[in-house]
């Protein structure tokens, strides 16, 4: 018989793997990203999303002063670029050019999006509230879903057709997965 351990600090794994996506923002002409695995639904009507957000990320202030931003929904293949993303500071370097990455600003908000590397779909947001007493360390960042996007050829009525794609979960520090299959219950 299997016993529990303690995880510490740590405890947050105890929810992993989390599905990861790029975050994308622009301030003044200039973008930066990040990535983020503390995302997830908040409401169908209307539609929004909750993100949780480092309160000294710059991709952070980015969205606090444009007041918009993409969630990009990348692939496994992308492992690497998303660690990167995730652990480069933009106020250190220009991860545009340091990660070889390119935008497009084809959104009904403005926000920029994922162009190279090229997401499976993405959502543009507004963000409709910015909650930043509840934590020290992180905002909660509430947003309206203006419009979602995602490639025809791996989407289906039950969402991603995850026998086409390999959606990317985040385990833990470097540490990537994806999912096994999708199960559909009994009724």
């Amino acid at each position: 018989m299997s016993r529990f351990i303690d995880v510490g600090d740590k405890w947050y794994y105890v929810l992993h793997p989390r599905p990861v996506y790029i975050l994308v923002a622009e301030r003044e002409g200039s973008v930066n990203f990040m990535a983020a695995s503390w995302v997830m639904p908040f409401s169908e009507e209307p539609p929004r999303v909750v993100v949780a957000l480092d309160k000294e990320a710059l991709t952070t202030e980015y969205i606090r002063s444009s007041m918009c931003f993409t969630v990009n929904v990348l692939g496994l293949e992308y492992r690497d670029f998303v660690y990167r993303a995730g652990t480069v500071s933009g106020r250190e370097v220009d991860k545009l050019s340091f990660l070889g990455a390119s935008v497009v600003r084809d959104t009904a908000t403005g926000a920029p999006r994922l162009q190279q590397p090229r997401p499976i779909g993405y959502l543009d947001v507004r963000v409709y509230r910015v909650v930043g007493d509840l934590a020290e360390d992180v905002d909660l960042v509430v947003g309206d879903v203006v419009s979602a996007y995602a490639d025809e050829g791996l989407f289906s009525r039950y969402g991603w057709d995850l026998r086409k794609v390999k959606i990317l979960l985040h385990s833990a520090g470097r540490a990537f997965t994806t999912q096994a299959g999708i199960f559909i219950a009994k009724k």
